[in-house]
């Protein structure tokens, strides 16, 4: 157990002093297999290649590619008017109201917090700007509603969770799909009882019929994306690694038949922005998954269990102490960095004392996801402080309510199973 310490500790300083996270795990790991058993030093490249020798990971660069082809068809603002000329929209607080809807829904498409943020944060933001909410309040909820898109299907990081601990794709991708709308609810009820406090504007835009057409149109083709990747998953017309092809073949016949902008560098440019993704993610996944055989060769996670359950035996007071690592572990590492090194560690645990391996799945996105908005070093914050032009702390400030709103979510997750797992047993892929 020394040799792991030392091992963390490395982690941890190269972290903090600003090393590339696929270099911190390279450094850490190596160290570790020096300290324990230099002759493994023969296993890496085998192991760096088995790593990601997966059929479900093929599923990654495509749906990003999807995504990145996706956005620049301007998807982002029309799934956003989509949502603006409902009745939604024209209620005080609307836009709220529509910044959460329509980050939700953007989540099928782009799969991650940060893309939301990219893709529609500036979208929304200059809207509720426009109809004169707080730009503080503006930001918050903007950042908050991005972390509906880990957990709403297709997720990059539920693929990338179960390809990494071989479980079932679809199971984990629609485990997160109720805890998703969950917490888009749980924002959605805050803005509703509070917006006559917090004094928030009524949507006074008036459409006429053929705007709306227009809208409606560009809207149900966008909201075509998520429908046909669900459906095909879920009737068994395609695997999620097919389904990410067809997205990608879905997003440019959408770019380039229909809203017709999309050229030649636009495609060049996605497929750069899609390479340089996977290609990070790649790199990070191989050597993770090197730490991950080297950690289970020395049973580490079965002597960290026997040192939990050695605190207690009560599966809530693990799940507890659990939660509070992962949520502290969100704020400083991308999240997908922090699935490939902390679920082999922490999922045997957990599943050791009984918890089902598909809800803890759910339970580590979720406080990962939240970690992303929860200050002082929370990554979605400062990409929403960058794209909304607003300090830092004032963002911190506007968003503690909805920090708190994620942890109640949080808490309802992890300590009532059936939140996860009801849909993925309704569709079979779990008994």
């Amino acid at each position: 157990m020394l040799e792991f310490w030392i091992a963390t500790a490395i982690l941890i300083i190269t972290i903090l002093i600003g090393f590339p996270i696929a270099y911190s795990i390279g450094i850490t790991t190596v160290v570790y297999i020096l300290i324990t058993n230099p002759g493994n030093l023969l296993v890496v490249p085998i192991r760096m290649f088995s790593g990601i020798n997966s059929f479900t990971l093929m599923a990654l660069p495509l749906f990003m590619l999807a995504a990145e082809i996706m956005v620049r068809t301007g998807i982002s603002t029309k799934l956003f008017d989509f949502v603006r000329i409902t009745k939604v929209g024209k209620v005080r607080g609307g836009l709220a109201f529509v910044n959460i809807i329509a980050s939700t829904i953007f989540g099928s498409i782009s799969g991650a917090a940060l893309s939301d943020i990219a893709g529609l944060g500036k979208v929304e933001m200059e809207a509720m700007d426009e109809d004169g909410y707080p730009h503080a309040f503006s930001a918050a909820i903007t950042a908050a509603s991005s972390t509906e898109s880990p957990l709403i299907p297709p997720s990059n990081i539920a693929i990338l969770y179960a390809g990494t601990m071989s479980l079932s794709v679809g199971a984990v991708l629609y485990a997160g799909f109720i805890p998703g709308l969950v917490l888009a609810l749980a924002q959605i009820v805050y803005v509703a009882l509070n917006a006559k406090r917090l004094n928030l504007p009524k949507h006074e835009k008036v459409y006429s019929k053929e705007e709306k057409k227009n809208i409606r149109v560009s809207g149900w083709i966008a909201m075509g994306f998520p429908l046909i990747i669900l459906l095909g998953i879920t009737l068994g017309w395609f695997t999620p690694t097919e389904a990410a092809a067809v997205a990608v073949l879905y997003a440019l016949v959408v770019g380039v038949l229909i809203f017709r902008n999309i050229n030649g560098k636009m495609l060049l440019d996605a497929l750069w922005a899609a390479g340089k993704t996977t290609a990070n993610l790649f790199v990070i996944t191989s050597i993770s998954a090197v730490f991950a055989w080297a950690i289970g060769i020395e049973q580490i996670p079965q002597k960290l269990a026997a040192a939990l359950m050695s605190l207690s035996d009560n599966v809530y007071i693990i799940l507890f102490v659990i939660n509070i690592i992962l949520v502290i572990v969100g704020m400083w590492m991308e999240t997908s960095a922090a699935v490939l090194l902390f679920a082999p560690i922490l999922a045997p645990i957990a599943v050791r004392m009984g918890v089902h391996p598909v809800h803890f799945a759910v339970v580590m996105i979720l406080n990962l996801t939240v970690g992303l908005v929860t200050p002082p070093v929370g990554v979605v914050l400062y990409a929403t402080a960058d794209v909304g032009k607003i300090k830092f702390e004032e963002l911190v400030k506007a968003i503690i309510p909805f920090v708190l709103i994620s942890f109640v979510v949080l808490a309802l997750v992890t300590f009532i199973p059936d939140i996860s797992l009801f849909v993925p047993r309704l569709l079979g892929f779990i008994d």
